[in-house]
Parts: structure tokens; sequence; C-alpha cells
């Protein structure tokens, strides 16, 4: 062999190594992209919706609280109780109930739903799986109303179809709480849930 037949041997398998890396990257790429609407084996994990209903700030507004601000986990995420009043309306103003379970603003009044799995009064009763992925991905619930603040639709439009699957996996498994969070108010007053 000569010196130039081994340099170009060398070019040649330099390429080829840098040709596979190439391919192995843009396969990486393609295949981060494809998790990130629920494709390309990400999995569903009860865990994981935990962590995201943890950190997306559920608790915030569907579970009541205790000493101050602290959700009572005792009913964690199972909406307004019947004893929380709406807060007043001024024009221009958003108001809040003390536990962030009520709100009044320019949309209106709204309540924070029941995310239990209770059969009577929680998520089970308005949502499957792929009706609660599709309200989250366009802010609207099954019967086409939109989601009222200060529910922040936006972030939830944002996940993929994994973590929307694995809220609501980690949804069916907390406590179920009766709780009609429309009991108690005016007739006619707050959101339809």
């Amino acid at each position: 062999m000569t010196r130039n037949s081994a340099t170009d041997g060398r070019r040649r398998g330099l390429w080829s190594v840098g040709t596979l890396v190439l391919v192995m990257l843009s396969l990486v790429a393609t295949s981060g992209r494809a998790q990130q609407r629920g494709g390309g084996g990400a999995e569903v994990s009860v865990e994981r919706g935990r962590y995201l209903v943890g950190i997306t700030g559920c608790h915030d507004c569907h579970s009541p609280k205790i000493e101050g601000m602290t959700p009572d986990l005792s009913r964690a995420l199972s909406g307004r109780p019947s004893t929380t009043p709406l807060p007043s309306k001024a024009d221009g103003e958003v108001h809040a109930s003390l536990d962030l379970t009520a709100w009044t603003g320019p949309w209106g009044q709204s309540v924070a739903s029941n995310l239990t799995p209770d059969p009577a009064t929680g998520i089970g009763k308005r949502y499957t799986e792929a009706t609660f992925i599709q309200a989250m991905r366009t802010g609207r619930k099954p019967s086409g109303q939109q989601i009222q603040p200060p529910m922040p639709s936006e972030v939830y439009q944002n996940m993929n179809d994994a973590d929307l699957r694995s809220i609501w996996a980690y949804l069916q498994t907390i406590k179920p709480i009766t709780n009609a969070v429309f009991a108690g108010l005016q007739s006619g007053a707050g959101q339809k849930e």
C-alpha cells in the first residue's frame, strides 16, 4: 500500500465513523422529538404523575388549605369545599377565596374542580383519559366550555402525551372524596364542571 493509499484509507475510515456518529445523533434527536408528544416508548408512570401534579401547582387551587396556605392532604385535590364562599366581585379586579379554591374576575366566577376519582363528584364523572388529554390540549372541557382562570391551561397544552397520561393515572390512584364543588352556591352562580 502506498502512502496515498494508506492516507485515503484512513480518511475513508474517519469519514465512515463520522457518518455513523451523525446518523446516531440524528436518531437520538428524532427519538427525543417523538417522546415530547408521548411517542417513542415514553412510559406512563403514576410516580411521574404525582411529581407533575406537585410541581405544576395543582394543590394551590384544587386542595383546600389548613394553617394558612398549606394544602389539606386529607382532602387533597377535592376542590372547593361547600363551606368556602365565593369571593367578592369588583370591576377590574381578581379576587380569591382565602383557601384559593374559588375566584371571581372579569371572566365571572370559577371554582376548583374535584380531581379525585370519586364516581359521583370527581373527575371520573366528567372525563375519560382521552377527554382529559383533549381538555388539557385545547383548554376546553368536554362540553366545549372554555376552562376558566386561574387554571393555567397553557402549561398543560405544552406537556407531552405521556406526561398528561401520567397525571391522569396518578389522579386515578388518590383517595376518592365526595365533594360537589358547587354545593352551597346561589342558583346560577359559578361555572359548570
